[in-house]
């Protein structure tokens, strides 16, 4: 497949990665037992798009699968043990509590990233350009997703 046509430098993360803005959400709306269903869909994600996670085998699946499926527990966890879990509030959503779970997954991701993917590559990379392109796609691909997930929530009930 992609792999076969040349190298694939992973360095550069998606500037808009949508699926992370699936994965707060759905835990935010149905709780932690959905995250084989975050795994699963992480792991279509990786294998289809990125024709397994570009050729890394089981460090860029676990990479990709565990970091990126537990990266939002972990943020909401964190938290929630500071008491700030307030995500919705009188059938509407708290904003300012979202904004911040979408910021901290976003770096506990990124850095969970970097450091497995740091082990085992076999080359030099950007650091700079990796962080910033994993942390700017991981914060805009989740700020797309919910605002377009509440927009068209709100649209539906209105009907």
């Amino acid at each position: 497949m992609v792999e076969s046509m040349g190298h694939i430098d992973f360095s550069n993360g998606n500037l808009l990665f949508l699926p992370m803005g699936a994965a707060i959400l759905s835990y935010l709306l149905f709780g932690y037992g959905v995250l084989p269903g975050v795994a699963i869909a992480n792991t279509l994600i990786g294998y289809t798009l990125w024709n397994n996670w570009f050729g890394n085998g089981f460090e860029g699946f676990s990479g990709h699968v565990i970091i990126g499926s537990l990266a939002p527990i972990i943020a909401i966890q964190m938290m929630k043990s500071f008491g700030l879990s307030q995500f919705f509030k009188d059938k509407s959503i708290n904003y300012r509590h979202v904004i911040f779970v979408v910021l901290l997954t976003a770096l506990l991701n990124t850095f969970g990233k970097f450091s497995l993917f740091y082990g085992i590559l076999q080359e030099d990379i950007d650091i700079v350009n990796f962080m910033s392109t994993y942390l700017i796609g991981d914060i805009l691909g989740s700020f797309v997703f919910i605002y377009a997930a509440v927009k068209l929530s709100a649209l539906l009930e209105k009907r």
